[in-house]
């Protein structure tokens, strides 16, 4: 598990102020709606699932976009860990 930080107490707000960073950060600005990350709030979020997710929202091929799939994946275990779900996310605050 990361360090603990101050996040927002609810997982589906700190996703869209962590997809506000890398926006900020690296131009992924691609509208990526949060509820379609968390389609099933039990369902676990992994990095693989979340870098894929915007590199194909930014429309970059994921068999080309290697570099971005490593950097993004590094960023979403920083923040939370190897994996994360409402259940996770409220056992951690």
């Amino acid at each position: 598990m990361p360090k603990k930080r101050q996040y927002h107490p609810e997982l589906e707000q700190d996703l869209k102020a962590f997809l506000h960073e890398l926006c900020d950060d690296w131009d992924f600005c691609a509208e990526i709606k949060v509820k379609d990350l968390l389609l099933n709030k039990y369902k676990t979020l992994t990095p693989k699932i979340f870098a894929d997710t915007l590199i194909v929202a930014e429309g970059m091929n994921l068999k080309t976009a290697h570099h971005w799939q490593r950097r993004l994946k590094r960023r979403f275990v920083q923040r939370y860990g190897n994996e994360v779900n409402e259940r996770i996310w409220k056992d951690w605050q």
